[in-house]
């Protein structure tokens, strides 16, 4: 009985968030923030690469046999102070004159002197190069004209890729490997990780898991902020515009609070629903015509970098399955409703809402606690060991305040038992319930209070004269 009524609080509440100006114009900024974001992602890298300069690669007869992209540097002053034997002739193919620098009588410090200085006020694409012995092998130092327009430091790294490949070469040769075996020499490994014979995941996958996780986590917790202090606000404005004493001739405190949670539960799900549905139209409607596409294979492509995420997205989204899906909803829903019950518990210890803001500071705090804790552990890529010596990113997804935004990036990553994942959601949803207890207790005594805000020691006093 002491809940009866809480159904008519729900629809009423809930109609009239949604027919609010707040949540239409919200909602459609939101929306229109995420159709931009996802445009620019898409758009953006393809507007902003550039065609690259392709020349002919000949064979003796002079006739093409392939193509190559053009360097930038167009001019190299190469200063060799070490005993390798160095052949960039062929650096020519990409574009680049190399111009080595005898050593003989000239001191190296006069060498560098003269050259950096003519190359950083040059007015062509050069650069000087210096090769020298290094404590732990040899080292490449480059210096590029003070023009960006010119030559920038991209361009440099990659003509540094080419020289770094050809002195490894010819350390390999110095060291006695023969010529025919220099392949064998530098054999590509391949490296990756997996867990109990699982898909193998590469260093890439791991990248771009934990970015799709983080943003995960991000959203959660901003859904759980803005939309959970509704019913605080909503509690607050009612009470100090005293709709709230009219309201409880007719139904029993307990009912109100129920309702309003409920409300706010299906105005956090109807958004999310929105905003979703219209970022995957916007998703898939522009995905064939940028970068998105090229991805995700819509669009053949040969950018390296692209090839190289598209042939990893298959073992990123392998943990995207339905089932770990509807595990993500269930700790959102548990965290939602906790941090909404504490919202409504603040909305109705205040009677002046001018006082919402201070009263709210406190599970303010609480909150972002509970995302940095689960952010800074994700970014930093502290996942616990077997032994579980990692107690940090234990306790995070143990603790009701964080759990929330540190067990869906581990279900979606696989990073968490089955074990340890029922144990982390029976401890957020028994803490929900021990929760809705002392509300329930302690709402009917405070929500028809006036004067001074009611602080969490009234609310204990309040918890011993109700037992």
């Amino acid at each position: 009985m002491r809940v009866k009524g809480w159904q008519n609080v729900m629809k009423f509440s809930f109609i009239q968030t949604v027919k609010s100006k707040s949540f239409l114009i919200g909602t459609i900024v939101t929306m229109t923030i995420f159709a931009i974001m996802i445009a620019l992602a898409n758009f953006l890298p393809v507007m902003l690469r550039e065609d690259p300069e392709m020349k002919d690669v000949l064979d003796d007869d002079g006739n093409v046999i392939a193509q190559v992209e053009a360097l930038k540097v167009k001019k190299m002053y190469l200063f060799n102070a070490t005993e390798l034997e160095l052949d960039f002739a062929y650096l020519e193919t990409f574009g680049v004159e190399t111009e080595s620098l005898a050593k003989g009588e000239i001191i190296q410090e006069k060498i560098e002197k003269t050259y950096i200085s003519q190359v950083a006020e040059s007015e062509e694409a050069a650069v000087f190069a210096v090769i020298e012995p290094a404590e732990q092998g040899y080292s490449i130092r480059m210096s590029r004209p003070e023009s960006t327009d010119l030559i920038n430091n991209t361009d440099c790294f990659a003509l540094l890729n080419l020289m770094e490949s050809t002195m490894r070469n010819a350390n390999l040769i110095q060291l006695g490997i023969d010529e025919a075996d220099i392949g064998k020499a530098n054999a590509y490994i391949a490296t990756s990780v997996n867990v109990n014979g699982e898909e193998p995941r590469s260093e890439i996958a791991e990248v771009i898991g934990m970015v799709i996780t983080m943003l995960v986590s991000i959203t959660f917790f901003t859904l759980i902020i803005v939309y959970g202090q509704l019913t605080s606000q909503a509690i607050a404005t009612e009470k100090s515009s005293r709709v709230m004493e009219l309201l409880l001739t007719s139904i029993q405190p307990l009912a109100v609070i129920v309702g309003k949670v409920l409300a706010s539960t299906l105005v956090v799900l109807l958004s999310m629903a929105l905003v979703g549905g219209f970022s995957a139209a916007v998703f898939f409607g522009t995905a064939q015509f940028g970068a998105i596409g090229e991805i995700t294979g819509m669009v053949e492509t040969t950018d390296p970098v692209f090839m190289s995420v598209s042939e990893e997205l298959g073992t990123v989204f392998a943990g995207f399955t339905p089932f770990s899906v509807v595990l993500v909803l269930l700790v959102f829903m548990l965290g939602f409703l906790f941090f909404s019950l504490i919202s409504g518990l603040i909305g109705a210890s205040v009677s002046k809402i001018e006082d919402l803001q201070t009263a709210s500071q406190p599970i303010n705090l609480i909150a972002a606690l509970g995302f940095y804790l689960t952010y800074f552990t994700t970014f930093m890529g502290l996942n616990p060991d077997s032994d579980g010596t990692n107690i940090v990113t234990k306790i995070a997804r143990y603790l009701p305040i964080s759990s929330p935004f540190a067990l869906p990036p581990a279900i979606l990553t696989g990073d968490i038992s089955g074990g340890e994942l029922a144990v982390s959601i029976a401890v957020l949803a028994a803490c929900l319930v021990v929760f809705a207890i002392f509300v329930a207790k302690v709402y009917e005594h405070i929500i028809l209070h006036n004067g001074d805000r009611v602080k969490i020691k009234d609310m204990f006093k309040l918890l011993k004269k109700a037992k």
